[in-house]
């Protein structure tokens, strides 16, 4: 039966051409199942006369390639063979007995060649997506590889500079630390001001023993080879205990510091905290390296009202108001880089009034106005 304007039959092959098109998209699932339901449908098209057999056939088609894609064995072998057999049952319209003998070789060729390209084509895709899969795996592990030989060579830096801090610096504070020890005990009976600078002394030798110590203990540690060391962690509320001390430290030096702390210091997070304590305890030593104790500095720590931190040292370059000459060393320098990791930035140079360090630290969770204290 043909199909004709108007005829009946038209709506078969809508049905039949929406029903192979749902087995084509189930064939991404489950592409056995999806052959073999287009095998029955492209006998059935061929039976009833429409014009959807092309779509059926390049529907089977399609679902052969997702066959040879993802399927092996009984399930690969049962699909191709249905596909074979409906185009068979399709091309050949009269009794197999009465075909001429040399249609036989004709028809193989041509199931053939609808069963074989897309069965090939299917194979030479899944070897190249597993050919991708295997490329990644060498690419991660490789990854990996480069990662753990990294991990290695840190390790064994990190043990190397441990040995050096433990038999060179460690071994030498310990030396400064016992020997002021022996001087305070032999020069008890001097005046009080000899007496406290021998304490101050011998405390701070001891703080910086320990926190070499813990240094080198962090550095052999194992679990850590992959890390960069933790950094001391400070509690927010010690923070303005910490700034007093490192104040006191520098006046009992001879160096006259006024300071003007923001109050709520106490409540600024451990990371900021951190970097602000490192900026005054490395800026009042530079000023009292430089520019002597005849100067006098200013500390002023405050937040703006959107929660930055500022952090300013200035000095007035001592009795002859000049510029000091700043370099050498490291400090400045491992301060902008504490500085620059937290998104904030550090500025040296000479004021009208001598030489300034400022720090700005970018607004964290605790943004908002604070008042100040001077002492």
């Amino acid at each position: 039966m043909a199909d004709q304007p108007g005829n009946p039959v038209d709506g078969w092959s809508w049905a039949v051409g929406l029903t192979a098109a749902a087995l084509t998209v189930l064939g991404q699932r489950t592409p056995t199942v999806a052959v073999c339901g287009l095998a029955v449908l492209l006998v059935i098209t061929d039976r009833i006369g429409t014009h959807a057999d092309v779509v059926v056939l390049l529907a089977t088609m399609i679902s052969l390639v997702d066959l040879a894609l993802v399927r092996r064995g009984w399930r690969f072998t049962a699909g191709a063979i249905s596909a074979a057999t409906a185009m068979f049952v399709t091309f050949v319209d009269v009794p197999f007995a009465q075909l001429p003998l040399p249609f036989y070789p004709i028809i193989a060729a041509v199931i053939g060649c609808l069963v074989g390209a897309p069965v090939l084509l299917g194979l030479r895709l899944g070897a190249a997506r597993q050919t991708a899969a295997e490329a990644t795996e060498r690419a991660v592990e490789s990854e990996r590889q480069r990662e753990a030989e990294m991990a290695a060579a840190r390790a064994i830096e990190r043990a190397a500079i441990a040995r050096e801090l433990h038999d060179i610096v460690v071994h030498h504070v310990a030396s400064i630390v016992l020997r002021v020890g022996v001087a305070r005990h032999l020069g008890s009976g001097g005046d009080a001001d000899t007496k406290a600078v021998f304490d101050d002394v011998h405390a701070t030798g001891t703080a910086v023993l320990e926190d070499l110590r813990r240094l080198v203990a962090v550095l052999r540690e194992p679990t850590t080879a992959g890390d960069d060391p933790p950094a001391p962690v400070l509690d927010p509320a010690d923070l303005p205990d910490a700034l007093d001390q490192a104040v006191n430290r520098i006046r009992q030096s001879g160096l006259p510091v006024t300071v003007i702390v923001d109050s709520a210091m106490s409540q600024l997070d451990a990371v900021r905290g951190l970097a602000v304590l490192r900026v005054v305890q490395e800026g009042l030593i530079n000023v009292l390296k430089h520019a002597g104790p005849e100067a006098t500095a200013t500390l002023r720590v405050v937040a703006s009202t959107s929660g930055e931190v500022c952090v300013e040292i200035t000095d007035d370059g001592g009795p002859t108001k000049m510029a000091p000459v700043r370099g050498g060393g490291h400090g400045l320098m491992g301060l902008r880089e504490r500085v620059t990791l937290l998104g904030g930035h550090l500025e040296t140079g000479p004021v009208p009034t001598g030489w300034q360090i400022r720090a700005i630290l970018p607004a964290g969770a605790d943004a908002g106005a604070r008042p100040t204290v001077a002492t």
